[in-house]
């Protein structure tokens, strides 16, 4: 019979608790960090839609004007003829190009800023928020079980046998 106890594994069971809180920390950071990028994305959308809705004035002012310059040249000259316009056609055909796109643009930023919040709240609110308990109150309290565990065991190994007292009283 082999004297006291024998217990090998409190070393794979403390590499498991420092495992567990490590995972519990990166996962808390992980979920702080994934809040900060869904910010920083709906931020975004908010300034792109800005950035377009600008963009899209510009270039309503800039058709007016290439129009205004259109107008103007096709006003005959001094001999009656009507000079050359391609130049001011082409000038307003790129203003609508660019208007049309600009104002394609804001359709789109304003579809993601409807469409984003709704896809956080379905697709990662629920599970994201399931995942922040556990890691706030389910695994705190196995890490602290599990530490008693290791404590109780330590405890064990200190422990000697009866034998060796009965054998010092004799």
């Amino acid at each position: 019979m082999s004297p006291g106890a024998d217990v090998k594994a409190i070393d794979a069971l403390q590499d498991w608790h420092n495992a567990l809180c490590v995972f519990r920390t990166e996962a808390v950071e992980s979920l702080s960090s994934i809040a900060m990028e869904i910010r920083r994305a709906f931020d975004w959308i908010d300034e792109q839609a800005k950035s377009w809705h600008r963009e899209a004035r510009e270039a309503d002012d800039d058709v007016v004007q290439a129009k205004a310059e259109l107008n103007q040249r096709k006003t005959p000259n001094y001999d009656g003829r009507i000079p050359d316009t391609s130049v001011q056609e082409r000038n307003l055909a790129r203003a609508k190009a660019r208007k049309q796109f600009a104002e394609e643009q804001v359709e789109v930023c304003r579809k993601w800023a409807v469409r984003l919040p709704k896809m956080v709240n379905e697709e990662y609110e629920g599970s994201a928020r399931r995942l922040g308990n556990f890691l706030e109150a389910d695994l705190p309290v196995a890490i602290a079980h599990l530490n008693a565990r290791i404590e109780s065991l330590h405890n064990y190994l200190q422990v000697q046998p009866e034998r060796a007292a009965t054998e010092t009283t004799s």
